[in-house]
């Protein structure tokens, strides 16, 4: 995946944030305040707008900063950190062995800066997943990345906002997680199709 199929993979989740706003809303009005589908649609609508050259590491970076800056929560700093971090580690053109190393990064980030663990109805349980799915199976296709989303539904929430709904947050797929299915199978993409 080079700078130009970056950009193109990158805009394209404006269309796909669009398009599952109104789910990722009902699954934070859940078990949080509600917001997680419109701050992610407001982030990558920025996204398409602001970051429209460069190369690979810096399209990343400038991601990042374009997503500190304009989504709210608790998602906000921790998409943007991770997308900065990423670039420090991104090749000039991406293949699937580097794309594992990003994906390392990207839960190392979100791991420390979150201070979470596996098992805590996080986007880190999707995340930190994501680098041994590629590496075993070549690819990261939409179910495989939707089979560990799924895994949060019957795990109970200990952070987050989603940590005071207790065993009531037990039903429900973590927001986080199912956003961050989109954004890995975007970048999964790319590498796919170059």
């Amino acid at each position: 995946m080079d700078s130009e199929k970056l950009i193109s993979q990158l805009h394209g989740l404006k269309a796909v944030f669009d398009d599952k706003e109104s789910e990722l809303t009902a699954l934070d009005r859940e078990i949080g305040d509600g917001d997680h589908g419109v701050n992610m649609k407001r982030g990558f609508s920025a996204v398409a707008e602001k970051v429209t050259e460069g190369s690979t590491q810096e399209i990343l970076k400038q991601t990042g900063m374009t997503l500190m800056s304009s989504i709210g929560g608790a998602s906000g700093p921790l998409y943007g950190f991770s997308f900065v971090k990423m670039s420090e580690v991104a090749e000039d053109t991406i293949d699937s062995e580097n794309l594992a190393t990003i994906l390392e990064v990207f839960a190392k980030t979100v791991g420390e800066k979150g201070k979470v663990s596996g098992g805590e109805k996080t986007m880190f349980d999707v995340i930190s997943k994501t680098a041994d799915l590629l590496r075993e199976k070549g690819s990261l296709d939409l179910k495989s990345l939707q089979a560990l989303a799924d895994d949060t539904e019957d795990m109970v929430a200990t952070k987050g906002r989603a940590a005071y709904f207790k065993e009531n947050s037990k039903g429900t797929i973590d927001p986080g997680a199912q956003s961050a299915v989109y954004v890995i199978q975007a970048l999964g993409e790319g590498v796919q199709n170059g």
